[in-house]
This record gives structure tokens, sequence and C-alpha cells, in this order.
């Protein structure tokens, strides 16, 4: 419809030239300034119409080419569409059920290699050292490298889950202001933690501790529960240097809850400890010394 459109407007353009100039035609004589007139309408009304006719054509070509793209485009989803549902949708029906059908060949060398089952029911176990030894001896079989790399992985994710609860449970321990409950929080991440990250734990817990014991001791709580609790954090922290002040501190802290500042055994009287102990001294050292009015150890600063 282009060319069609050209050629009429350029032909409106004429028509619209004639009648402007129609009844200067009537006589035929044209003087010098009627034929600049004539030529001045002809150029507007002419050209002007013969170039929106241009205009309109090339608009109407540009959108008769966007709609055969739209079309186009279409036509592409809709073949798209029909590939997928008609060809790739059975081939992936027909791929699954061929995998379902056959199983895994890793799964079968599983099967057949019965240390890979003693590795894992380690790991299930909470058996960490020995899980890692037989780990390390799968390692050293080229044929298993890769299953050893997977079970070492399994064995990292495992520890991981289980110190992750271990720390849940000290936490709630500590928000209780239970002590019992974070020492043996505590005991159990030592089997786990090595190295630095268990001596920055024992740091952070006997401080805490220390604390706890410090305020026990200022509300009047049973000298026997002070003790008692005394004893057992300077036995679990006794290489941290809180623990060793607690240690010296606690022969002192036994007598006053009526214990034997050497066995913790009920004791009352002014003696160093109880006949038991004294008896037994000539054989073997204290188990812990005693020091003149030591009181619960301040935390360093």
């Amino acid at each position: 419809m282009a060319p069609l459109v050209r050629l009429g407007l350029w032909g409106a353009g004429i028509s619209v030239f004639l009648d402007q100039v129609g009844p200067m035609l009537s006589d035929a004589q044209f003087t010098w300034g009627e034929r600049r007139i004539m030529g001045l309408v002809a150029l507007l009304t002419i050209g002007g119409f013969g170039l929106g006719g241009w205009v309109a054509g090339r608009l109407m070509k540009a959108a008769a080419e966007l709609i055969d793209l739209l079309i186009d485009g279409a036509d592409a989803a809709w073949r798209t569409a029909d590939l997928i549902e008609l060809r790739m949708i059975p081939t992936l029906g027909r791929i699954a059920n061929a995998l379902e059908a056959s199983p895994p060949a890793s799964q079968g060398n599983n099967t057949s290699d019965p240390r890979l089952s003693a590795i894992r029911k380690a790991i299930t176990d909470c058996r960490w050292e020995e899980a890692e030894h037989l780990i390390e001896a799968l390692a050293r079989d080229r044929q298993t490298a890769s299953e050893a790399s997977a079970l070492g992985d399994e064995l990292g994710r495992a520890r991981d889950r289980m110190i992750e609860t271990h720390r849940q449970e000290l936490e709630a321990g500590r928000a209780a202001n239970d002590p019992d409950r974070v020492i043996d929080a505590r005991d159990a991440l030592t089997l786990h933690l090595r190295g630095e990250r268990l001596v920055d734990l024992d740091r952070q817990l006997v401080r805490w501790l220390v604390n706890l014991l410090q305020g026990w001791a200022r509300s009047g709580r049973r000298a026997h529960e002070v003790a008692q609790l005394a004893t057992r954090v300077a036995e679990t922290f006794g290489d941290t240097a809180e623990g060793a002040s607690l240690r010296t501190a606690l022969p002192n802290l036994r007598r006053k809850a009526g214990l034997c500042p050497r066995c913790a055994r009920p004791f009352q009287g002014s003696a160093e400890a109880c006949p038991r102990c004294v008896d037994q001294g000539s054989t073997g050292a204290p188990l812990f010394p005693t020091s003149a009015g030591s009181s619960v150890p301040k935390e360093p600063t």
C-alpha cells in the first residue's frame, strides 16, 4: 500500500494546486507576478503533498516490517513450545526411567567395599578418630580416592553438626546460670575441638565460672555448693591461670563449708585435715595445698 499512498497524496497535491490557481487559468493571460504565484503555489502544494506521501509510505513500510517481525516471533514461540511438548518432554521421561532402572555405579562400589560401610558406621557412632584413620587408609587406594574425599567431607559436616549442638547446649546453660550444664557441654566439646579453639573456649568459660562463684559467695549461697562448684572448676580448668588460683583457694572454701580441705569429706575441727588425711599424710602429698586467708580468686585484669 505504500506506493499507492504516495501516488494518492501526490495526486491530491495536484488537485489542490489546480483548485487554487483555477481563476488564473480561466483567461490564459499570465502576467509576470501570476506566473511566480503559480510556481510558488505548485511548490507548496505539489511538493508538500509529494513529501508527505513519501514519509507516509516509509512509515507504512516500517509498520509492515514490524508486523512481520511480531508474526515471526509468535510463530517461533509456537514452534518452540510444540518442540518441547512433543520431543523434549518424552525424551526426558525416557532418560529418567532409564536412570531409575539402573543403580549408579558408585552405589555398586559402596556395597562391594566393606570399608565404606565401616567408615559410615563410625561417623554415625561419633567415633571420629577411627573414622579419620579409616578414611586415610581408604585415600591411599587410588581406586577409592574419590570415595575417601566424599567421606572426609561427610565426616567434617557430621563433626560440625555435633559441635554446633554442644555449643547450643553450652549457651543454654550459660543463659540459665547452670554451671554443671556448661561444664558438661564443654567436656563434650573437648572430643571435637583441638588447639587454639579449645584454649579460647576454656579461657572464656573459666572467667564466666569464676564470676559466677564470686556472685554466689557475695549472695550468701550455701558454702557447700560454692565449694563443690569450685572443686569441679579447679579440676576441669586446672591448666588455666584462673583454675590454678581457684585451686589455691579451694582448701579455705572447703573449710568454710565444713569439709576436709584435702578430701572434701565432712569434717569439723581445728586440725589441718580430717584424721584419715592426717594418717595418709606420710604416704602421699595432699590433694590441694592449703593457703591461709585464701578466698575466691578475683578475675585477673
